[in-house]
């Protein structure tokens, strides 16, 4: 085992910080005054260094984040492709070797965790405090690996990304180490970060057998209560004392208060870190009631928001950049908003914010994630007053949370300027479920630079949606007789000129825009890399997704439902690619999909549509074949970005059987080895 790429836990006090990490370092320390901890190996920032160096991940790396530089606004799809290509990138043969003899030992005695010891993480000034990424338990060497590209793409997320304010660490280092299956789990602070008792305080949970954290609520005790509070589990008293005498031998070693973080079990207590408590550094109130509009929304990096941080670090590039850019395009897009403040203020809140969103209903947030509440614009301060409990703040009179407009769009789609200057443009009616997923056939106009309007598909529909105030999702659909969803020629050139404005600004975008009273508005903007080859002529135009051939097998997923619902609660799209997610490749429908794409040979995946839920299997994929699409989906981008190529063949899934070999071509599909023609991927059927 070599000190430069691997070095035994124990013996990680023996290097600098910027060598193994903080974290290792300080556990390193406890166990030579015998505190438990658990045994394992660190794998130093130099193995991680010598791994981009000796592979083409330091380019993809240093390319991107010179591209988030240049482009602030494709931050978040910047930092998923540095993360896809530490997922996919083939180590060097020697230090994988080095990885599998360091932990087949620790295996062996049984499971073990993957745990981040970035040199930036754990400082006096900065704690990276659920900003990089833990996992286990693990119970073999290929799940050991899967767990460290895992960990170490989380170094490029944007949670990271707003924490260091764009300004990320630049080495990583992690460390293996034996699972403490955990009956109680808990942190404790060696002196209270809220200043309320004076001696070391715990917060403790009570865990389970399958994961190293705590379920359930946690409880807050001081380490000498007799119980943690009214109706909660107590403390055993061993631990306590052990808590207690931990905490006083830690202050001594370092010199200044921690956050220690541990596990009580039957073989008693195991340290798992210990860190400096950097709570006077974080997000704070700020002084009174108050309110940020879009322009004004860096000003939050500081500003206590309770639960509401993970959906400003998401969307922060977003909230800043393509509201600039729109701007200065000369182009219109949604407003939003975030707002801190007490119940008893929420109308005078209301009445800044009527001021700033300009439509009929708004959405209001105080959670991470979806659409809490749609309510009418004058109704604001009801709602915010009601809503105050959903997200208290450090300090609980006050609140956070955060709004956007809702535009009572009549039409929505995706546009892009293509390679020969013409703008193609998808429309479909507002609102409609599957539009993202990729289900939908959406109507297809193109317009040339003098202007002319070309419709390509008029696509014909049977549903419309309508605004409803309430809870969750705003769009609810209603069904009606079938209708041809054409659009005005005013309206395409509109979605056109606002095209061309962002294309302008960007160099290339894929926009996600809605129209009302013929008038286009930006609601995202994507960027591909590349602009896309102009359409060809005839019924078959349009029905090459990705280009490209590849031979494989045939493998037909009949039901693609439940990768729909994975794909929209976990918001899985071109930004959120999902396989360095380990809830989503968990999921049963991943998971399944997934070990039969890996038992078939150059698997070809024949579905329904492009749904984003497929888009986690893009890298076990050679090629897919879809029954109807489209060019300008979330699925369809990430399969020209990694080169796969992709073909719309109606009834496919009729056509095709498990286990065929097939090639697929822009010409069409064929069953390989039946024949030498080439089918049409528009319809006409299969070659054989």
């Amino acid at each position: 085992m070599t000190s430069e790429w691997i070095v035994p836990l124990h013996e990680a006090d023996q290097h600098g910080p910027s060598h193994v990490g903080h974290k290792a370092r300080a556990l390193a320390r406890l166990r030579r005054c015998d505190v438990p901890v658990p045994d394992g190996v660190c794998l130093t920032s130099a193995w991680f260094g010598d791994v981009m160096r000796l592979t083409a991940l330091g380019g993809v790396v240093t390319e991107q984040l010179s591209t988030v530089r240049a482009v602030p606004t494709g931050t978040g799809r910047s930092l998923e492709l540095i993360r896809r290509a530490v997922l996919a990138t083939e180590w060097p043969e020697e230090a994988t070797a080095l990885v599998v003899a360091a932990v087949e030992p620790l295996l062996a005695d049984g499971p073990v965790v993957v745990r981040s010891s970035v040199p930036a993480e754990d400082g006096t000034d900065r704690s990276f405090a659920g900003v990089f990424h833990s996992e286990g338990p693990l119970e073999s060497v290929d799940e050991v690996l899967t767990a460290l590209r895992r960990c170490w793409a989380a170094l490029w997320t944007a949670r990271s990304y707003a924490y260091t304010r764009g300004d990320l660490p630049r080495e990583y280092a992690a460390f293996v180490q034996r699972w403490a299956e955990p009956r109680i789990h808990g942190v404790t602070f060696t002196r209270d970060p809220l200043g309320r008792v004076p001696g070391p305080v715990a917060e403790a949970s009570w865990g389970s057998s399958d994961t190293t954290e705590g379920t359930g609520a946690a409880i807050r005790v001081t380490t000498t209560d007799e119980q943690g509070g009214p109706a909660a589990p107590h403390l055993p008293a061993e631990l306590r004392a052990r808590l207690s005498g931990l905490s006083t031998l830690a202050e001594d070693l370092f010199g200044h208060a921690l956050d220690i973080e541990w596990v009580w079990n039957a073989a008693g207590l195991h340290v798992l870190q210990a860190r400096p408590i950097t709570g006077a550094g974080g997000p704070a109130l700020p002084p009174a009631d108050r309110w940020w509009p879009d322009a004004r929304v860096a000003e939050l990096y500081d500003v206590d928001l309770g639960n509401l941080r993970r959906r400003l670090e998401n969307g922060l590039q977003k909230h800043i950049w393509l509201r600039r850019q729109c701007e200065a395009a000369g182009v219109e897009t949604y407003r939003e908003a975030y707002a801190v403040y007490r119940a008893e203020s929420a109308e005078r809140v209301a009445e800044g914010l009527r001021s700033h969103l300009r439509t009929e209903f708004v959405q209001v947030n105080w959670s991470a994630r979806g659409t809490d509440q749609v309510v009418p614009l004058d109704r604001l301060g009801e709602a915010l007053a009601a809503g105050h409990a959903r997200n208290p703040l450090s300090d609980p009179a006050f609140s956070a949370v955060h709004l956007g407009e809702i535009v009572p769009a009549e039409a929505s789609g995706f546009s892009t300027v293509l390679s020969d200057g013409t703008v193609i443009v998808e429309a479909f009616p507002a609102g409609l479920p599957g539009i993202k997923e990729g289900s939908l056939v959406p109507s297809v106009f193109t317009v040339d630079e003098r202007g002319a309007v070309h419709r390509r598909n008029v696509a014909v529909f049977n549903r419309r949606c309508t605004i409803r105030p309430g809870d969750g999702w705003w769009w609810h659909p209603q069904s009606t007789a079938p209708y041809a969803f054409d659009r005005s020629d005013r309206e395409i050139r509109d979605v056109a000129r606002t095209t061309r404005a962002m294309c302008g600004a960007l160099g290339e975008a894929r926009l996600e825009w809605y129209s009302r009273a013929e008038h286009a508005m930006v609601r995202d903007v994507s960027l591909e890399g590349r602009r896309l080859h102009p359409l060809g002529a005839g019924p078959d135009a349009g029905h090459v997704i990705a280009s490209g051939s590849v031979i494989g097998t045939a493998l037909v997923v009949p039901d693609i439902a439940a990768l729909d619902d994975l794909a929209r609660a976990w918001d899985v799209s071109v930004v959120g690619f999902g396989s360095d997610n380990t809830a989503i490749m968990a999921d049963d429908a991943i998971t399944a999909t997934v070990a039969a794409a890996r038992a078939t040979d150059a698997p070809v995946i024949v579905a329904e549509y492009p749904s984003a839920g497929l888009i986690p299997l893009v890298d076990v994929a050679s090629g897919f074949v879809f029954e109807r699409g489209n060019l300008l989906c979330h699925t369809a981008i990430v399969l020209r970005e990694r080169g796969v190529p992709a073909v719309v063949l109606p009834r496919a899934r009729e056509l095709l059987r498990d286990g065929q070999s097939v090639q697929i071509s822009p010409a069409g599909v064929t069953v390989a080895g039946s024949g030498s023609g080439s089918g049409s991927g528009s319809g006409t059927g299969v070659s054989r």
